[in-house]
């Protein structure tokens, strides 16, 4: 190519981040690129599977191989050479994009800055680790559902949170002034299904920064690499929510060290909303519990009030004022907030999404709806009597789970919330649930003692 075009540059980038195929189709920028008549292109077809089965069939695509383009791009013209390159010939090394781009080199050199820099933001996604950093659209779109007026919550408790991370964001010159580092930690607490999950969602609909979500720490190479390319991925996206779900099961007494030194160690973690998410907070380390540097405000979700279970069914009343099936009094407002007692909103959802279901499928069959009072009645006596099952199962596995710091069989120790237990029914060991473990009417397997499972 230099000897073919030795009158201007040829300037050459593997860069991964440089696609100008992509950049022409989604960007704001005027570039128009037209494919060459008079060099050959080989493309490949490729079948692409659909992300969901329910989304059809599939589609065939082409992968171009080698091809050639004019380009023109602000008040610049380019002859551009595409070619997938292998560094090892004839052998099944990983192919390489090398574009080649014909024109003057500063040009050039400005095309590629802006084409790389467009590319390696990801608009409209969730940046996903799970042992690497991937966007994720999906997680995008489900958090785009998420919205504020659907989180009932107390007032006082949502405006405290809304104006805790709102107010951050707005404030990095205030932080510079009293010249103290711009990053604040928040931890949400509680039992599972009380709002934890949808108010981060709507946190991160709204903020405006890149969104980051932590799957776990692990990666091929430990928990300390995936803890340092978390962090330093973050701080290159910053100002930036990075969420860490179940803090209790992502930190373990092995990463603890590395995880704390992160984050407040000497690296600059300027622009960082840290927000931690755990059902079990009385399994944290007072290191990250207790110390204002690194978690600064704990926010807890507790099991509804009557008068948020009051307010949750007023907020399924509006939603079911159209439908032909219910019939919702301001009377029946009081009674479910009466006997939903101790109800989390995961459970108070189950109720009228499982009403509706039993209405719908008698109207599809062809049968009378029940009376909507008398189905949404009976399924929270349904839930009331799992919730009281449940209560006692877990209450023998957690005594269990506290006891159980043995040998067994002379295998190691079973730890505090360690989730799987050995039990003897004869001569056959048995592994299930903790709920399940606790309906089983034998004996705990230990090496020095024996717990029996009450009748």
């Amino acid at each position: 190519l230099i000897e073919l075009y030795s009158n201007t540059s040829v300037t050459v980038t593997t860069d991964y981040q440089f696609d100008l195929l992509r950049f022409a189709a989604q960007s704001d920028e005027t570039i128009l690129v037209r494919e060459l008549d008079d060099i050959k292109a080989l493309k490949q077809i490729i079948f692409s599977i659909p992300a969901r089965r329910r989304d059809g069939d599939g589609a065939i695509g082409e992968a171009v191989v080698f091809a050639g383009y004019q380009v023109a791009w602000r008040e610049h013209e380019f002859k551009v050479i595409f070619a997938t390159v292998r560094h090892i010939p004839f052998s099944k090394s990983i192919a390489h994009a090398q574009w080649h781009l014909i024109g003057p080199e500063e040009p050039a050199q400005q095309l590629i800055h802006s084409c790389a820099l467009f590319c390696s933001t990801y608009r409209d996604s969730v940046w996903v680790f799970d042992q690497f950093w991937r966007p994720d659209h999906e997680l995008w779109l489900s958090v785009q559902k998420a919205d504020w007026k659907d989180v009932i919550l107390d007032q006082k408790f949502k405006d405290a949170v809304q104006h805790d991370y709102r107010s951050f964001f707005r404030s990095e010159q205030i932080y510079k002034d009293l010249e103290v580092p711009w990053k604040r930690g928040l931890i949400f607490l509680g039992p599972p299904g009380n709002g934890k999950t949808i108010s981060l969602k709507a946190i991160m609909k709204e903020v405006n920064v890149p969104a980051l979500y932590v799957k776990s720490f692990r990666t091929w190479n430990g928990d300390e690499a995936g803890i340092r390319e978390i962090f330093s991925h973050a701080r290159r996206q910053a100002p930036c929510v990075l969420v860490l779900e179940d803090l209790d099961s992502l930190i373990t007494d092995l990463n603890r060290s590395f995880f704390l030194n992160e984050v407040d160690g000497l690296e600059d973690n300027d622009g960082l909303l840290l927000i931690g998410t755990t059902n079990h907070f009385d399994r944290l380390d007072p290191a990250l519990s207790s110390r204002p540097s690194r978690f600064d405000r704990k926010y807890d979700f507790p099991n509804p009030t009557r008068s948020e279970r009051r307010q949750y069914a007023e907020y399924w009343q509006g939603k079911l004022k159209d439908n032909k099936l219910v019939d919702f009094p301001d009377s029946l407002l009081d009674e479910v907030a009466d006997k939903t007692d101790k109800f989390s909103f995961a459970y108070l959802k189950e109720a009228f999404v499982s009403t509706l279901l039993t209405l719908a499928g008698e109207d599809s069959d062809g049968k009378t709806p029940e009376n909507f009072r008398d189905v949404i009645l009976a399924q929270i006596k349904h839930l009331r009597d799992s919730i009281h099952d449940g209560a006692e199962e877990l209450t023998m596995a957690g005594s269990w789970a506290r006891k159980a710091t043995t040998s067994v069989d002379g295998r190691g120790q079973l730890e505090s919330d360690q989730k799987v237990f050995d039990f003897r029914q004869g001569s056959k060991r048995t592994m299930s649930s903790p709920i399940d473990r606790a309906k089983i009417q034998k004996g705990f397997a230990g090496k020095q003692q024996c717990f029996q499972i009450p009748t």
